[in-house]
């Protein structure tokens, strides 16, 4: 009978849902930025070299944190005793079509198709001053949203064959470089109102003002210019990410007899899930050169369904992060909760058909819950081997999942009508 069948497939596979949220689970970005002797020239061009020994931001994320945008941004930071130096590459297959009508200083230019910076030196997270630039780098700039207050700063821009270049210079207050190891707060972000996105280095949720989400920028010490290269398929399963890592500092390696593998840097990949069940972690050691470009494999596994994010870091020989990326999402459609909440719902029938009435309305659920089950259990197999199937394939299952829900939900309303 479709009760004892019931009863025993709850028992076996009854699990909380309950948990961490991968969309509120964060952990700000961090960059490391390296002094340099030669500084580029600020005119929106960015040459082979000239920001060939800077930091680089990791990619970019849109508002909410669920997914990347389709225009990729590349942003590269320096810094002299005299300025921090902002390079960046904002690509577009329609560079013609770019927004730009803003044309005076502290005009709308957020509405443009723009860089912003957000810059909070006191490191307090609770004021910052926001700096944005059109691609006829035309400047905004305001401390808190007022716009009355000028800033001293050069931008420049132009156009390149696959979109737009900014580059811009933040001269130090007083002329007073951070000595090596202070910190500022940073965020950079893209508006591109061609397609639609709005996006940054780090999370943000819909609108742009939250510090608390900033990301830390460390100035000087053992800075790494780190690029993600390819971050994996961010699906199921195992994947790995290929990741670049170049020394832009004098690289010394322990004594070997004080560590058996010499490595002079940790690459470490996390994955949080929504509850802990979905959690990973792990490091790859890795010598990392200051004279080339060093690529690491670094291996992770996705084991939850619905929003996982995966954030990658880089941490020296004491422990010290260095370098951490923004989170990248992975949006796999939510077959398990999916499956719970049917499970719910066949509970709440198996209640509402034992308090019916002998009779032959009971007999006709019984045939119809007892359909309803096998086709749970069917799909709940299906799901099994989930790592196998692709984003369509999960699409279709977690619908015809929800259909077993729905049509469960109507027969618990048709056996509330029938009476005692």
């Amino acid at each position: 009978m479709f009760s004892k069948r019931l009863c025993a497939v709850m028992g076996l596979l009854w699990v909380s849902v309950l948990g961490l949220s991968a969309a509120e689970f964060y952990t700000p970005p961090v960059i490391s930025v390296p002094h340099v002797e030669s500084v580029p020239v600020i005119d929106g061009q960015i040459g082979a070299e000239e920001w060939s020994k800077a930091a680089v931001l990791s990619d970019f994320i849109l508002q909410g944190g669920a997914e990347r945008p389709t225009l990729p941004t590349t942003v590269y930071v320096a810094y002299d005793a005299g300025a921090v130096y902002i390079g960046a590459r904002l690509f577009d297959p329609t560079p013609q079509q770019l927004r730009v009508e803003a044309d005076e200083r502290d005009g709308a230019v957020e509405e443009d198709d723009c860089l912003a910076l957000f810059v909070d030196t006191s490191g307090e997270r609770r004021s910052y001053a926001q700096l944005v630039v059109n691609s006829i780098a035309t400047q905004y700039d305001a401390m808190n949203g007022d716009k009355s207050e000028d800033f001293r700063w050069e931008a420049a821009a132009g156009i390149s064959d696959n979109g737009w270049i900014v580059e811009l210079a933040l001269p130090f207050a007083n002329n007073i470089a951070p000595k090596p190891g202070d910190t500022w707060i940073l965020n950079v972000a893209r508006n591109a109102p061609g397609v639609g996105e709005q996006s940054s280095w780090a999370r943000v949720e819909e609108g742009i003002d939250q510090p608390e989400n900033f990301g830390t920028l460390i100035f000087g010490g053992g800075a790494f210019r780190v690029t993600i290269d390819d971050p994996g398929a961010l699906w199921l399963g195992e994947n790995a990410a290929w990741i670049s890592a170049q020394a832009l500092h004098e690289v010394v390696l322990p004594p070997a007899e004080d560590m058996p593998a010499n490595w002079t840097a940790k690459l470490n990949v996390r994955v949080m899930g929504r509850d802990k069940r979905g959690h990973y972690f792990d490091s790859v050691k890795q010598v990392i050169d200051q004279a080339e470009a060093t690529q690491v494999a670094v291996p992770y596994i996705v084991k939850q369904d619905g929003l996982s994010t995966v954030t990658f870091s880089l941490t020296d020989l004491v422990g010290t992060v260095r370098w951490r990326s923004g989170p990248y999402p992975v949006s796999v459609p939510p077959v398990s909760l999916a499956l719970r909440a049917a499970e719910t719902a066949l509970g709440k029938a198996l209640v509402a058909w034992s308090q019916l009435p002998q009779g032959a309305n009971k007999q006709v659920l019984d045939q119809q819950l007892g359909d309803l089950l096998k086709a749970w259990q069917h799909l709940d197999r299906r799901y099994q081997r989930r790592e196998e199937m692709t984003a369509a394939e999960l699409e279709g299952l977690l619908a015809q999942v929800e259909y077993v829900s729905q049509q469960t939900e109507l027969a618990i309303q048709q056996m509330a009508q029938i009476p005692d």
